[in-house]
């Protein structure tokens, strides 16, 4: 386990469930701002899925099929328990799930395609990138294809190539030919650098300063088509800084901080599911008891709870539903236990 990815999980989920509480806090109390930097979260947990997916693979003969069964026994169970008891809520009170507005459809929440509508857990459209280079990445497991990183590299640009091209109108066309795309490239970029000889203390601290400036930047003035440009190259930047040095950045693991963060990378997963459930429930006693306009503590209280609970859906649900999973497939422990990226 590599500490410095664990932290940045845990960091990319903190940073998602502030954007979403965030939001929250303006629906209950009907004024403030949302959080929007928030929501680069989820490019940061795309530049990790890259990078993951290229470590645990590396210098490994994995069939196709092998690497999607891994995949889908690890990411899925969860989803559609979750799913599964976002239903039983829409069915009895359809209001409570997707308050926000728009189309809810069930068919497609469990197979995540995405068509325009909500799924019933809407932080499931990132769960539909992820598979989308899952199923391009299986492909360069194929025998013939020699070179997997440059396969999906061009793969993917081609796709996006596309969509700068002919600007498509439909929803499923516009995610195949996303930009978002290429923040798993950068997870495969970061991994080659890392990996590499190049690859150097001061080099890395150079990365991280940049990163971070980038980032400060973009924090303030990035819109959402330019997200991959203030977003995503800032975190790759930081990313591969950050996992080159691992050996100083696990000193930290030893602290308060480091327990806690590594905690939290854990069941980032969890948290990333379970927390628009847990954000609707405190949201509606804030506002039985009248403490909604108090928006710091109304926020704090929002985002504590959350990841409480994702912990604890980490500990009793998802931890025994991977076990139960791994038992029916029996798929390989070298790929078996590498955790999702929002996930």
């Amino acid at each position: 386990m590599l500490f410095s990815i664990q932290y940045m999980r845990g960091l990319a989920a903190i940073f998602v469930l502030i954007y979403h509480a965030s939001h929250k806090q303006v629906q209950i109390a009907g004024f403030g701002n949302e959080w929007s930097f928030g929501a680069s979260g989820v490019d940061l947990f795309f530049i990790i899925s890259g990078f993951i997916m290229c470590h645990v693979t590396a210098h490994k003969n994995i069939a196709p099929r092998e690497f999607l069964v891994a995949r889908c026994t690890r990411i899925l169970p969860l989803y559609w328990s979750l799913s599964l008891f976002a239903l039983a809520v829409y069915l009895i009170e359809p209001g409570m799930i997707n308050s926000s507005g728009g189309t809810t459809t069930i068919l497609n929440s469990f197979t995540l395609i995405p068509t325009g509508d909500k799924f019933l857990i809407q932080n499931g459209w990132t769960l539909s990138y992820e598979f989308l280079f899952y199923f391009i990445f299986s492909a360069s497991l194929l025998k013939w294809c020699e070179n997997r990183l440059l396969f999906v590299t061009i793969t993917m640009t081609c796709f996006t190539a596309v969509g700068d091209f002919l600007h498509p109108t439909n929803p499923t066309l516009q995610f195949v030919t996303s930009k978002m795309l290429l923040e798993f490239l950068m997870g495969i970029v970061a991994h080659i650098y890392i990996k590499s000889e190049r690859n150097n203390s001061k080099f890395s601290v150079f990365l991280i300063v940049i990163g971070i400036a980038i980032m400060t930047l973009g924090s303030l003035s990035a819109s959402p088509n330019q997200r991959v440009v203030w977003y995503g190259l800032p975190y790759a930047l930081l990313f591969s800084g950050l996992v080159s040095l691992e050996n100083t950045v696990k000193f930290v693991s030893t602290s308060l901080i480091g327990r806690a963060m590594r905690i939290i990378g854990d069941a980032s997963y969890s948290i990333y599911l379970s927390h628009p459930f847990v954000l609707s429930t405190v949201g509606i006693i804030l506002k039985r008891f009248h403490m909604q306009s108090a928006t710091a503590f109304s926020i704090a209280t929002m985002t504590i709870t959350s990841v409480a609970a994702g912990y604890v859906c980490y500990i009793v649900v998802e931890t025994n539903l991977n076990r139960l999973a791994r038992k029916i497939t029996a798929h390989p422990a070298t790929i078996r236990d590498s955790a999702p990226s929002q996930t």
